[in-house]
């Protein structure tokens, strides 16, 4: 779903890169070595921004481990959606500084920047993106790739996170430690800094905030249309290799090409949350009920474009739309307090509705946290190894870090309402080409 949105995203930030003598031994490695403390950061959850943050981690010789609910390394590359786009100055820049661009190189789709955007029922049609920086990759490849990028004795699989703890350490001042508990009974304690990256249900995230994710009233629909579908060689006609979106009041579609020559279908609703639970209308459980209910909101749809909804194959996956509230990020907000040794990243930090950057912002997070935590390191003094040092560096550090990442995670939710009312209004085509338009002009 990301990249089909990315034309209406303006990146305002970007770093410039650094050189690595090689992936595992950097001037940063060397500098940090000095300094570094025996006590790990722990990274709960291994999505494409926690595991970007660990890659950036292990360039520079600082220690961490990544706690991640999948069991196995196997069962982490199932159901990992769609294809993603990656920006140049957020996305890319941060798999560049993480010495990893080449490889991701390998596997980027640079002939599937495209996006169409029509009404349903064909009119206003328009082709936007060619030859745009924002490469496609999906989703399932980026994280194989980070995955492969890290030794095998960081991750610690089969570890669901259920409730973090803090307990208080008399006398050492920013000493407060977490307690990490998981679903099997253990836990874990002892760290430098923990940092939740474990997305929209984020068990970190209540350490800071008592915001919950909220439902925005949509929710998109995920099937399939592989190379045996009769309605494939329709899709590959109008979509290519790119992604296309359809839109009026209350209900969306949209496709993208993935990487194996599928394509993915998103139909795109504005009904209760309830719509595919148990005894909902499109209860999910029984397929041909959930496909009739589903159907039907595309009845006065072209032709055409209602024929992509009735080929989309199952299983189908329901995707209700959630967001947090933009205005716990402003200065001064009693909904958002500075945790020492915690912050978060990603979903978990500023979860917002598709709007074509959430991938790219949650990596550009790692890459900003990394410098902070490196600027603040470097500053210790090389004979200085007390612990209330290191904790005080890095609490500097975090606040730099979400300072900006408050700002940006405002500005990401914000802009992503604005998106997601656009498709699924009346005159959201129209509206659509005007905002890719002027972004275009300005690029």
């Amino acid at each position: 779903m990301s990249r089909l949105l990315s034309q209406a995203t303006i990146i305002r930030k970007s770093f410039s890169p650094l050189t690595f003598l090689n992936p595992f031994h950097s001037p940063a490695a060397r500098t940090i070595a000095t300094i570094r403390k025996p006590a790990p950061i722990a990274i709960v959850g291994g999505g494409p921004c926690g595991l970007t943050f660990a890659r950036l981690l292990e360039t520079a010789g600082i220690d961490y481990i990544v706690f991640e609910r999948d069991a196995s390394p196997e069962n982490a590359l199932q159901f990992q959606g769609g294809t993603l786009d990656l920006h140049g100055d957020t996305g890319q820049e941060a798999l560049r500084r993480a010495g990893l661009i080449e490889e991701f190189e390998k596997l980027a789709r640079r002939d599937a920047t495209t996006v169409i955007v029509q009404d349903f029922r064909g009119n206003f049609r328009k082709r936007f993106g060619e030859g745009r920086d924002a490469p496609e990759i999906d989703r399932l490849q980026l994280r194989q790739l980070l995955l492969n990028s890290l030794p095998a004795h960081r991750i610690r699989w089969a570890s669901a996170l259920q409730g973090i703890e803090r307990t208080s350490k008399i006398g050492h001042g920013h000493g407060a430690d977490c307690t990490l508990k998981f679903a099997d009974g253990s836990t874990e304690s002892g760290f430098r800094l923990v940092v939740g990256a474990d997305g929209a249900w984020s068990r970190v995230r209540p350490l800071i905030t008592p915001a919950q994710p909220q439902y925005s009233g949509r929710m998109f629909i995920e099937g399939r249309i592989s190379p045996g579908n009769p309605q494939y060689a329709a899709t590959h006609e109008m979509v290519g290799a790119g992604n296309c979106l359809a839109m009026t009041q209350g209900c969306t579609l949209c496709i993208q090409q993935m990487s194996d020559r599928s394509y993915r279908v998103y139909m795109g609703l504005e009904v209760p949350s309830t719509f595919t639970k148990p005894g909902g209308e499109a209860d999910i459980t029984n397929p041909e009920k959930a496909r009739a209910a589903v159907l039907q909101r595309y009845a006065e749809w072209a032709p055409h474009l209602r024929a992509f909804a009735e080929a989309a194959e199952g299983p189908w996956r329901p995707w209700p739309l959630h967001r947090l509230d933009p205005d716990i990020y402003l200065d001064g907000s009693p909904n958002w307090k500075r945790v020492p040794r915690v912050t978060l990243l990603g979903d978990a930090a500023h979860l917002a509705t598709p709007n074509g950057d959430g991938v790219n912002i949650a990596m550009y997070d790692a890459l900003v946290l990394f410098d902070a935590l490196v600027a603040e390191l470097e500053k210790k003094k090389s004979n200085a190894q007390q612990e209330h040092e290191d904790a005080e560096a890095i609490e500097r550090a975090i606040a730099t870090y979400e300072a900006d990442m408050r700002a940006r995670g405002r500005a990401h939710i914000v802009d992503s309402i604005e998106v997601e009312d656009m498709m699924f209004a009346e005159d959201g085509a129209a509206r659509m080409h005007a905002m890719i338009n002027q972004v275009e002009a300005h690029t």
